[in-house]
Order: structure tokens, then sequence, then C-alpha cells
């Protein structure tokens, strides 16, 4: 076991970027300087979801050693995203936060088409409203606001009542064309939660998610809030996955 970590971890440090994605965000916290087994137990855990995430597009793993704390984790790829992409995505993810975080006991990272995140608190199951986030959005104001704000309200309410009624997947994409006063605009959604939560704790977290995308993207164009248990976006152009599962 342990050759085959060592082995495992010169290739993930070796291993080149896929460039599966144009973007990347990542955060690290909880900075841990005198427990030797850290490092151990992130391998642990970021072997296990390079190898079990793609096959479904969701793994969770904790990893104990030596009896120091658990370290838990989870890894989710983007709902239209297939399994090719998924393991490049994943491999991207774990080399990164590697590198970056591997004194950290909390780490977060966002692309386009995965999130990874792992703690040594136990979040699986759970979100908080001071949970990481980020925002993101398109600089061009949009034409006619006084129709396209409705519009987008209207697509966001849809997409979450799609992802509550969309089973283990908790997924939800859609795209709306020919809107009145809005000629040659779609408005293309995208809403998601990790697959670690239930249809009840995913429909508060996107309703908080629905209230930071309101009050900082109301005069955008398109717009992704990111909370590390779920996600909000819409767009004026297709930015879904050009190959789906």
């Amino acid at each position: 076991m342990a050759f085959s970590y060592k082995f495992f971890l010169l290739s993930l440090v070796l291993l080149p970027l896929a460039n599966c994605e144009n973007f990347y965000l990542h955060s690290c916290a909880k900075n841990i300087t005198d427990d030797i087994d850290l490092h151990t137990r992130i391998i642990g855990v970021i072997y296990h979801l390079i190898q079990v995430t793609p096959i479904t597009g969701f793994a969770s793993s904790s990893f104990s050693s030596f009896g120091d704390s658990t370290l838990y984790a989870l890894a989710q790829c983007r709902g239209d995203t297939n399994t090719d992409l998924c393991r490049k995505c994943i491999k991207d993810s774990g080399r990164v936060l590697f590198t970056n975080c591997s004194n950290q006991a909390q780490a977060y990272i966002w692309y386009d088409l995965c999130f990874v995140r792992y703690d040594i608190v136990n979040f699986l199951g759970n979100w908080t409203v001071d949970g990481a986030e980020t925002s993101m959005f398109n600089s061009v104001d949009t034409h006619n606001m006084s129709a396209f704000i409705p519009e987008v309200i209207k697509v966001i309410e849809n997409l979450k009542s799609m992802v509550r009624t969309s089973g283990d997947d908790l997924f939800a994409k859609m795209v709306v064309g020919n809107i009145t006063n809005l000629e040659g605009v779609s408005i293309y959604g995208m809403a998601e939660c990790t697959r670690d939560m239930n249809e009840s704790t995913c429909r508060e977290c996107l309703d908080h998610v629905e209230g930071i995308l309101h009050k900082e993207c109301k005069d955008r164009s398109g717009c992704r809030i990111l909370h590390n248990s779920c996600f909000l976006r819409y767009e004026t152009y297709d930015f879904f996955s050009i190959e789906s599962r």
C-alpha cells in the first residue's frame, strides 16, 4: 500500500494539466504544521476520489491514519460532463490541491466541470450559510434590462424546481429563447447541488445562492455563484458541455 501511494503521488505531481477547462479557483485554510501524517490522509482521499468519481460523477471519502483525526472529502463532476472529462478534471484538481494545500487541513477547488473539497470537519450531508463561495459575472450589461431580469428570475426558479425533482443527480439545465422584447437573446441556465445533499438541504442552499445572485448580478448578462454545496449560473451564450454523459 505504501508503494502504491508513493507511485500515485509521483504520477500526480508529474501529471501535466489536461487543460480540460478554462477556469479554476482554489482556496486553502487551517494550516497545520505539527501533524506529520496529514500528507498521507490528503493523498489517501485524493487517490480515492480520482479512482471513484468518474464512475458516477460523484464520490465522497474519509481517511484516517494512525489514530489521527479523520480527513473528509468530496468530489463531483458537473452533471453534463462525460466520463473522460470528469476523470481529467478530478486529476487536475487533485494535483492543484496537493501542490498548493498539502499543509492545509481544509481545501476547495472549483473548475468549470468539477468541484473537490476536503476538511478535517465532517461536512458530508451538511451545508452552511458561511460556507466557501465565490461569484463571477460578465461585465457587459444587457440591453433592455426591464425585460431581461424577469426572464432570468423565471429561469432560476425553474432550475431550482428541476434540481429538486431530478432525483439523485441534483442537476438541471435549460435554455429559453424567443423572449418577448429580447429579440435574438437566449438565456442558458444551470443549477446543481453536491450529491451529499438531500432535497431539503439542496433547496436551502440554492435559495441562499439565489439571494446572492440577485444582489450581485442584477444588471449583468451572465453570472455564476459557486458555493461549496451548490451553484447557480446563467448566461446569454451556450456554456453547456459539448459532450454529455
